[in-house]
């Protein structure tokens, strides 16, 4: 189940560009820009195609999937098995666990291998996510850095642009560390360079905590597992009732199992419920940052566009143009790591839903 409200955000390559106040497309920069050298020829890499790569290279993640198809078909082995079996013909309480115990065993390990399998997968999901993110974020601010300082500037001090030389390593060098961290856990060279794509979220639904919720369980690994195990406890209980009694000694076990299942299923269940309700406050809350940044950015935009057009015509110094264009700048790069933020808060989101 795809989470929309989750689609992550990102803004199209948005250095050196405003915000229109008319539409949430990003203008371009009314200030004559320098170009830029051609740049190097990079592949597209989209989150999803960054997760897939990850999933496809992980050898854990593999063998996990490989066990949990062999306890498929190992399942569906003895079900045949023990569907064969008829009914009529058991007359003993260890004939029918022969059939009945034996079957429901089967269909918990198989779900028991594919909660391992899940558990597993869904972690590195989650690791891919926040590379991806992160590698996102600090290519976003390189490359505004870049593009600010090829703006033209009328005066600009030697220890200003030393200033800006050493922002844009440090900027360099935050990039390089999270594209390398990123290329890893997808089994590529460490220095492999990506054009990290967007997606638009502007016209995602949000869904409801309870839609949350209820795929979680449906989903969650250690939900998976604990309902496994609670089907298999209530199976032997079925079998035992109707070829026994439950108030034998097998019978009184059987139900203590049952009883213990179904308490590890809620104690499951609360702290899914409690994931859930913490990673859905957060992602609103990151959600109402991200909006409220961008009104900020848009407004800086705007701003500096004006005193631009003012500068032109001899009513804005160079001083006043160049403090407009710093705030704008601060706030391009604050909705960037806002944006980051948000998406982390997202994959968490997604994460705790089970993907």
């Amino acid at each position: 189940m795809k989470l929309s409200l989750l689609s992550p955000v990102y803004g199209t390559t948005i250095v050196a560009a405003f915000l229109s106040v008319a539409a949430p497309a990003y203008a371009q920069s009314p200030e004559p820009v320098a170009a830029l050298s051609a740049p190097v020829t990079v592949t597209d890499l989209t989150l999803e195609e960054a997760v897939e790569k990850a999933i496809s290279s992980n050898i854990d993640v593999r063998m996990l999937k490989l066990d949990s198809d062999s306890a498929y078909y190992t399942t569906r082995l003895t079900l045949f098995n023990t569907n064969a079996m008829n009914p009529d013909s058991i007359s003993s309480l260890n004939g029918a666990k022969s059939k009945y115990e034996t079957a429901a065993d089967a269909i918990r390990d198989h779900l028991v291998a594919v909660s391992s399998w899940k558990t597993q997968e869904n972690t590195l999901r989650l690791d891919v996510h926040k590379a991806f993110f992160d590698a996102w974020a600090a290519q976003e601010k390189l490359d505004l850095q870049m593009k600010a300082r090829k703006m033209q500037e009328w005066s600009r001090a030697s220890s200003q642009e030393k200033e800006a030389e050493k922002g844009q390593e440090e900027l360099e060098a935050a990039y390089r560390e999270a594209l390398t961290k990123l290329n890893l856990l997808m089994n590529e060279n460490g220095s492999k360079e990506w054009r990290l794509m967007a997606t638009d979220y502007a016209a995602a639904s949000q869904i409801s905590i309870e839609e949350c919720k209820n795929t979680a369980y449906e989903r969650r690994p250690d939900m998976i597992k604990a309902a496994a195990e609670k089907a298999f406890a209530q199976a032997k209980v079925d079998y035992i009732n109707s070829y026994a009694s439950l108030s034998t000694y097998p019978g009184r076990i059987a139900k203590n199992d049952l009883e213990k299942n179904e308490l590890l299923w809620q104690k499951s269940q609360k702290k899914s419920d409690k994931e859930i309700e913490d990673n859905y406050a957060k992602v609103t809350r990151s959600k109402q940052a991200v909006d409220s940044i961008m009104a900020e950015e848009n407004a800086a935009g705007e701003a500096y566009r004006n005193a631009y057009l003012s500068f032109l015509s001899g009513q804005v110094s160079k001083e006043q143009l160049a403090e407009l264009k710093e705030k704008w700048l601060e706030t391009t790069s604050k909705r960037i790591e806002t944006t980051r933020e948000y998406n982390l808060a997202v994959a968490s989101l997604q994460y705790s839903t089970g993907f």
